[in-house]
């Protein structure tokens, strides 16, 4: 009798744990699909960052895979990270090195331009994303070259 029961607990552990897997990765703010809803991607930009030809491009790829149209805020770094935080904005486009204090609050994208290896301390065009919608993150990611 035990044999049985203890392959009826293996079992229902197995399916829970599929089951939890189906959707990874997730945005448990649902970023990707207020995108999607919406028909808007808000990116906020700092001041003085200019978007680059490269970021402009990822950003068209990135609004015609949610269909939605690109909104961009122009802004100082510490009220476009806030508002990105806090959910008002869905990317942050400027300059930050790995070593930013937000580094611990935000998600910092990997460098964008010819050179993917630099100091941490080294601000290079990058996005922000908000922390843990790891979906929303993949998605965009995916799209630097």
């Amino acid at each position: 009798m035990q044999p049985v029961i203890f392959r009826w607990g293996l079992f229902c552990s197995l399916f829970a744990a599929t089951a939890a897997c189906a959707d990874l990765p997730r945005d448990p703010a649902g970023t990707t699909e207020r995108v999607e809803r919406t028909g808007k991607l808000i990116v906020g930009q700092i001041s003085g960052d200019n978007l680059s030809d490269q970021s402009a491009k990822i950003l068209r790829r990135v609004a015609q895979r949610t269909h939605a149209t690109v909104h961009i805020r122009q802004g100082a770094g510490e009220q476009l990270l806030t508002d990105l935080e806090e959910g008002r904005i869905d990317l942050v486009y400027g300059r930050f090195a790995k070593s930013s204090p937000w580094s611990a609050n935000v998600h910092l994208g990997p460098p964008m331009g010819r050179r993917k290896i630099v100091g941490k301390d080294e601000r290079v065009p990058r996005f922000a994303f908000r922390n843990g919608e790891n979906g929303w993150i993949t998605m965009v990611q995916r799209e630097i070259p």
